[in-house]
């Protein structure tokens, strides 16, 4: 049976072997910490980069505390946002529908500056200090869009665009709707200055058959003077308030013409270029109609001709023996015929029925006489001058 002293030195046996296992513990914990410490500080050291942060915002202050700078999301994606000094949101950059936008305001809060994306590409906007619309550069689908304004008024003053087909600028004059548009397309350029209600006064540039051409308008926009070319060569086109009337001067299938039109734009009156090389002149009736005709004849000679509607009246013309006079009647037959001989130097008359039959002939040559035919001009009595020496009076000798 154990004695109570050998319980007792027992019981301080085990303390005593508790007290060591303790010891030997808390100096191997203290190792391990001392251990992890110094790896976690030695991989701070290596690498002090902090490899993810996760913000729906982060603000960046300046000392006072104000913000300076915010990252922030929104519905459309990312925005940055930058404060100036004063307060005032100055910058903006974010993700927008169609892409990345760009936005600058001043110190007022006015936007200055603006960059966006868009379907058909970027465009940038400036505008002015008050927040104005100052002019914008744009991408589009098949070229770019360049326009600036003036103070006080947003629309374009001036405009250039560029496409597949060409390009076309615009300038427009302060205070009124007169403009300048001047381009290039497949067909040709021009320049054309429009004035008050969008009407063209003046155009200067290529047809549509890629030729040139001037035009000149009223204030009205109706076209009071017009130059091309045509079929033949240089035209030029005159006319008066109507639009329609004035003057044409131009070349033809022979060389040169001119025409005076009336209200109508009926030419009234006309020079022209036969095909023989000789010149014709007419003059016609209000409906276009000649009335009147000067030409070159045969034989180098002029001719003058009237008409009566489409009835040639009389003629008046030249040979190689002198001048000839035809009246003519409303059928077309001469009546009345009077000249310089064919086979002599002294003068012809001829009187003919409405048929064109010769009822009295007069020549001078080779002796004077005058003859009177009958109806059906088979018969002729003839009135001879008299034979020096002779009564003057004496009865004349019946034609047989």
């Amino acid at each position: 049976m154990t004695s109570t002293h050998d319980r007792l030195d027992r019981i301080e046996l085990e303390l005593a072997t508790l007290r060591r296992s303790h010891a030997r513990w808390r100096a191997t914990a203290m190792a391990a910490i001392a251990l992890a410490s110094v790896g976690v500080l030695t991989g701070l050291a290596a690498d002090p980069i902090t490899k993810l942060i996760r913000a729906s915002r982060i603000e960046l202050v300046d000392d006072n505390g104000k913000v300076s700078v915010a990252l922030s999301a929104s519905e459309q994606g990312g925005q940055i946002d930058i404060w100036a000094k004063g307060g005032a949101n100055v910058g903006r950059l974010a993700a927008s529908e169609s892409g990345g936008d760009l936005s600058l305001w001043n110190t007022a809060g006015k936007p200055v500056t603006g960059v966006y994306a868009s379907s058909g590409g970027g465009r940038i906007e400036v505008s002015r200090g008050d927040g104005e619309l100052a002019g914008y550069l744009e991408a589009t689908a098949d070229g770019s869009d360049l326009a600036l304004s003036r103070a006080g008024n947003e629309q374009a003053a001036a405009r250039l665009r560029v496409n597949k087909d060409g390009s076309e600028a615009l300038l427009a004059k302060a205070d009124t709707n007169t403009i300048m548009m001047f381009g290039v397309t497949p067909k040709g350029s021009g320049v054309s200055i429009v004035g008050q209600n969008d009407a063209e006064v003046a155009y200067f540039g290529s047809d549509q058959n890629r030729a040139g051409m001037l035009r000149l308008g009223n204030a009205a926009g109706s076209t009071m003077l017009e130059a091309g070319v045509g079929d033949h060569g240089g035209e030029l086109l005159a006319r008066n308030t109507t639009g329609q009337g004035g003057a044409l001067i131009g070349n033809g299938d022979n060389g040169g013409f001119m025409d005076m039109r009336n209200g109508d734009g009926k030419a009234v009156a006309s020079l022209a270029v036969q095909p023989n090389g000789g010149g014709v002149a007419s003059v016609c009736y209000a409906s276009g109609q000649v009335a009147a005709l000067m030409d070159q004849g045969k034989d180098e000679s002029g001719t003058v001709q009237v008409f009566a509607g489409a009835n040639r009246m009389a003629a008046l013309g030249g040979s190689k023996t002198g001048g000839l006079l035809n009246l003519f009647n409303m059928k077309g037959k001469a009546v009345f015929v009077a000249g310089s001989a064919s086979d002599g130097t002294g003068g012809i008359l001829s009187v003919r029925s409405g048929d064109g039959t010769q009822v009295v002939r007069a020549s001078a040559e080779p002796a004077p006489e005058v003859a009177v035919y009958s109806n059906d001009g088979q018969q002729k009595r003839v009135i001879s001058a008299p034979t020096p020496g002779t009564a003057a009076n004496a009865p004349a000798t019946p034609a047989p």
